[in-house]
């Protein structure tokens, strides 16, 4: 196809030019933006101060291609070819990348402002509103107080990522796994949760005021703040309701972030919170025999009158804790801390 077809066919309207071959093409200040050239091959094809603005370069071949000037913001990159590119002056604003695409050495597209999608990736605050991630892998990805407004999400992997905060408004969740992840004060109105794996979540002050029946919430953390349907009852649902005087015997919370938690008269009693990070927590007369806080975090806990009868605090922190008239066990017999 040569330049003069391509951007009469874009003018009529046309967006997608998939698989095409535009090698050597010279489609300099052409305004592009919102096409679709997924796997096309525009190999030193002259790009420069051209706009590729919200347009689709997935596994694309720009080798060699001079994008001198281009506008590449918001461009999904993914598997994307450029080494090699000359991309002096180039923007990348918003741009999506994973860790097969290829850049010339010594390019961080990071500091041109692009977005690595990847597990464990660094995306706090970004700006994903509207992408298209699905089944994307974002496991233990920081995307607190991002906004992924009415992104599509289906399938994705969301396993364990730091989402506090992060909105979700009409989100496509659908068949998404977000287990484990921590998604306290995020905003999941009318997202689509459909048959989505948010098993084990932290949903404390999320608003979750969408059909919640279609996911999978089993053993899930939810509070007096965590806002559901009106119908809803998130305990027939299976999650853990954590309020002061709950029942929450046996529970496994093992490694979650509970800071400043108020469980105060709680029954923990077998509980397993090992690891778990109970900062300022309140556990004024709670009931935790029996249960397992080894290595657990209780600096500045307030443990005032708790039962600690055969629990295990082995190398668990205790620094600035209130211990008064907490009950302990020693070999010995009962022991209250005065």
């Amino acid at each position: 196809m040569k330049a003069g077809e391509l951007l009469q066919r874009y003018a009529a309207g046309q967006r997608e030019f998939n698989s095409v071959t535009l090698s050597c093409i010279s489609l300099s200040n052409a305004n592009l933006q919102g096409s679709d050239f997924w796997n096309a091959n525009l190999s030193e094809a002259n790009l420069s101060n051209t706009s590729f603005k919200r347009a689709s370069l997935r596994e694309a071949v720009l080798d060699e291609a001079n994008l001198n000037g281009a506008d590449l913001s918001q461009a999904d990159l993914r598997e994307a070819k450029l080494s090699c590119a000359i991309l002096y002056d180039v923007t990348l604003n918003g741009a999506l990348y994973d860790e097969v695409t290829q850049f010339p050495p010594e390019f961080d597209p990071a500091d041109a402002g692009a977005y690595l999608l990847a597990p464990q990736a660094a995306l706090a605050t970004a700006d994903l509103s509207g992408r298209d991630l699905s089944g994307v892998d974002l496991s233990q990805a920081n995307l607190t107080e991002a906004n992924l407004s009415q992104a599509n999400l289906f399938g994705g992997d969301l396993s364990g990522a730091k989402l506090v905060g992060t909105n979700l408004t009409a989100a496509d969740l659908s068949e998404a796994t977000l287990a484990g992840a921590n998604l306290s004060n995020a905003n999941l109105q009318q997202a689509d949760l459909t048959r989505a794996d948010l098993r084990k979540a932290i949903l404390l002050g999320a608003d979750l005021r969408t059909e919640c029946q279609k996911a999978n919430l089993q053993g899930a953390l939810c509070d007096d703040t965590t806002q559901f349907p009106e119908e809803f009852d998130p305990a027939a649902a299976g999650m853990c309701v954590l309020k002061a005087g709950t029942d929450l015997r046996g529970v496994n919370l093992s490694g979650f972030k509970l800071g400043g938690v108020d469980l105060s008269g709680a029954n923990l009693s077998g509980a397993n919170l090992a690891e778990a990070d109970l900062w300022g927590a309140n556990l004024e007369e709670a009931d935790l025999t029996g249960a397992n806080l080894v290595k657990a975090n209780l600096w500045g806990a307030n443990l005032t009158r708790a039962n600690l009868t055969d629990t295990d605090l082995t190398d668990a922190s205790l620094s600035e804790a209130d211990l008064t008239g907490t009950i302990l066990q020693q070999d010995e017999g009962v022991e209250v801390v005065e």
